[in-house]
């Protein structure tokens, strides 16, 4: 290890670091992973006022948290992330990497920079924090955790997602193989995959009508909501779920169980 790699884990309150963290589902869980007694390092890139607004309140609260910013797509910068929390924190016992973009095009107009844009923030960056993180935890003994937030695109074929799919299944495929390799150190590493959840990104200038039409669309009648995630992570994290790791957690509200449908004969038929 390097002399980045150097901290002692002295102090006893755990440490998560959350990427993607200034608002809707990063913000939900460094929320609810607060309220579990965590000390947060919040990672944003862009909305700065929303993230030191957030560290702002935890901290009037009396609980630390620190503000980290970066552009994930720099190969450098997942790497000096997870530094940055080690110097802030003393230690690093759970990192969720929330930080993620879609970029939905046809297959035959997918263009470069897009697919390399995709690769580097959905794969390669949560790849390599998941790595440095976990490098720190096997030297000092921590038996922490790793969280991959993917998406129901890794499993489910929708329209003109043949390049953010592909990077959601390989990450769920790159965390299969952390959870096998870093089992022997008590390191868990568990990945949820979200369908529809409304985050105020999401609401922001949505017609109501349609919202409400795409709500009753759904198996459970209602979107996903940041805070359906957010539970769902704390419960992965905590000592309840000890026996899991190299799951992917669907969170999508029975989305996944629709089958495809056709009309034919006049009526919907599965397919």
């Amino acid at each position: 290890m390097d002399e980045g790699m150097e901290v002692m884990a002295s102090n006893l309150s755990p440490v998560a670091l959350v990427t993607g963290a200034a608002r809707g589902i990063g913000r939900a869980i460094a929320d609810r992973l607060l309220e579990r007694g965590y000390q947060i390092a919040l990672h944003y890139w862009d909305v700065p006022d929303q993230a030191a607004e957030w560290v702002d309140h935890a901290r009037e609260g009396g609980r630390n948290a620190w503000l980290l910013t970066g552009d994930l797509t720099v190969p450098s910068t997942p790497i000096q992330l997870v530094d940055e929390a080690l110097a802030l924190g003393g230690r690093l016992d759970l990192v969720v990497n929330n930080a993620g973009r879609t970029i939905l095009h046809p297959f035959l107009e997918m263009d470069h920079d897009s697919l390399d844009f995709l690769y580097r923030l959905n794969f390669l960056a949560p790849y390599l924090i998941s790595q440095r993180a976990a490098q720190w935890m096997v030297q000092h003994r921590i038996r922490g955790n790793l969280v991959q937030i993917t998406s129901v695109h890794y499993q489910r074929v929708t329209d003109q997602d043949s390049a953010y799919g592909a990077m959601r299944a390989a990450s769920v495929r790159a965390m299969e193989s952390m959870a096998y390799e870093l089992a022997p150190h008590g390191i868990r590493v568990n990945a949820i995959a979200p369908g529809r959840i409304l985050t105020p990104f999401l609401a922001e200038g949505a017609d109501p009508d349609r919202l409400q039409e795409i709500d009753a669309a759904m198996p459970l009648k209602r979107s996903g909501t940041p805070e359906d995630i957010a539970e769902a992570v704390a419960w992965l994290v905590s000592p309840q779920a000890s026996y899991v790791t190299g799951i992917t957690l669907r969170i999508d509200g029975g989305f996944n169980l629709s089958m495809p449908t056709a009309r034919i004969g006049g009526a919907q038929t599965f397919i």
